[in-house]
């Protein structure tokens, strides 16, 4: 693992120096490739402006924002950077806010997860966070900087590491009152006989190893009787041909020659008139 992100968990008066790494396996991703069927080559975007219909250069493009209905206002690349230099406070540090209760949290705030690992010195005090955190049952919310953005996480125990889940903005989950859903109702039959299911299917513990990526499965046996090939490359540009003139050379050529001839003088030019 390579870690993405060094710092100090810091809280009352402790400092812990951790590294942050990613808690998900890239390589178990499924992705795949756009490739044209015809020539097995790979499938390349390019960037054009929708009124010109020309190719646009990386430094030509600037980023737009909608403020309202279909108008925008354009954000400098030094822009963005200011406003992530303005807000990255307590850079270097996961700052412990407060320790809650993890029922308190809605799972829909989860984000990406992560594990953090103690760094040389803070051995002893990460081991000491994580099994109180254990015996307390609590989880702690901490703000962090990740990707020159202020992130808020929730830091919650396992029983080797620290994991570490960004959580999303209040402000981006959508209010469930919205939805077409019945109220709470008293306890009838059918929610006493779905209550007996529900006891029916419960364990102590779940095992997520007992559920594997069906889909990848079935995607591995279906590549597996599939015949292998190598993308194409594309050709390479050919060098402009030769009898094509390069204008700033030919002047150059032009002008030297003209430097080299010798000027008329006036004496021959008026021998050549007269004898006309």
């Amino acid at each position: 693992m390579r870690a993405i992100w060094n710092g100090h968990i810091t809280f009352g008066l402790i400092s812990i120096p951790v590294s942050l790494f990613s808690a998900v396996e890239a390589s178990e991703h499924v992705s795949f490739r756009l490739v044209h069927r015809k020539d097995r080559a790979p499938i390349k975007y390019k960037k054009f402006c929708s009124v010109e219909d020309i190719e646009v250069p990386n430094d030509e493009i600037v980023k737009g924002y909608e403020v309202s209905d279909n108008e925008f206002v354009l954000v400098e690349k030094e822009e963005l950077e200011k406003v992530q230099k303005d807000v990255a406070e307590g850079d270097g540090q996961l700052e412990m806010l407060q320790f809650v209760d993890s029922a308190s949290l809605n799972p829909l705030s989860f984000d990406n997860p992560y594990y953090l690992a103690p760094r040389k010195g803070g051995e002893k005090a990460y081991g000491v966070l994580r099994d109180a955190l254990i015996e307390t049952r609590r989880i702690g919310i901490a703000r962090f900087p990740l990707h020159g953005r202020p992130r808020l996480a929730a830091v919650f125990p396992q029983e080797q590491a620290i994991a570490v889940e960004s959580l999303r903005p209040f402000e981006e989950i959508r209010d469930s009152s919205r939805l077409p859903i019945p109220p709470p109702t008293k306890k009838s039959a059918e929610v006493k006989m779905a209550r007996l299911l529900i006891d029916q299917l419960s364990t102590e513990e779940w095992d997520p190893a007992q559920h594997p990526n069906e889909y990848r499965k079935g995607l591995e046996r279906l590549l597996a009787s599939k015949r292998r090939f190598s993308l194409k490359e594309p050709p390479r540009e050919e060098k402009a041909a030769a009898n094509v003139v390069d204008l700033m050379d030919a002047l150059k050529k032009s002008l030297g020659q003209t430097k080299a001839r010798p000027k008329k003088s006036a004496r021959t030019a008026a021998r050549r008139s007269g004898a006309a």
